[in-house]
């Protein structure tokens, strides 16, 4: 079994950072999104937190989120490719996310899901977030709103 390194990068990502991101993001997503688009969304966050998962040198999953005011994270996108899944890697980059929210005074982690993945939702749920609502994106796909709140450091370090 190969092993998974895992990288995580803030603020305005680098050329080659946004060009990993773009290609692990079309192959998961396929949203045509091209590395201006994914730059302009960067330069319009206070915060954003990028973390990556590589295996063989390659980009296999990722998890993208902007910190929405001093106490507020938004867990934007995140995905595995198909072929590196079930093997624990949407769970480390969730526990990496968290672990950076935890140490930058963030309060509530929010993330939305679509309510036909499956996959993401339990991941969500095995991570301690709670279904807080849903709605009708665009009147016809149905979302799942979910949050997390996370523990002071005081509380975590008694």
């Amino acid at each position: 079994m190969t092993s998974v390194e895992y990288r995580c990068f803030t603020g305005q990502p680098t050329e080659q950072v946004l060009h990993w991101l773009t290609e692990v993001n079309q192959h998961i997503f396929a949203f045509n999104e091209t590395a201006e688009r994914l730059a302009h969304l960067f330069q319009q966050q206070q915060e954003a937190l990028l973390c990556l998962a590589f295996q063989e040198g390659k980009v296999v999953g990722f998890k993208l989120g902007f910190k929405e005011n001093s106490i507020t994270f938004d867990s934007w996108r995140g995905g595995v490719l198909p072929t590196a899944r079930r093997k624990g890697i949407a769970m480390e980059l969730m526990r990496l996310l968290h672990k950076w929210c935890q140490e930058n005074d963030v309060k509530v982690i929010k993330t939305t899901t679509n309510s036909d993945n499956t996959a993401m939702l339990i991941v969500n749920l095995k991570s301690g977030f709670e279904i807080v609502g849903s709605f009708l994106h665009r009147q016809k796909r149905l979302k799942v709103l979910q949050e997390k709140r996370l523990p002071s450091e005081t509380q975590t370090n008694k």
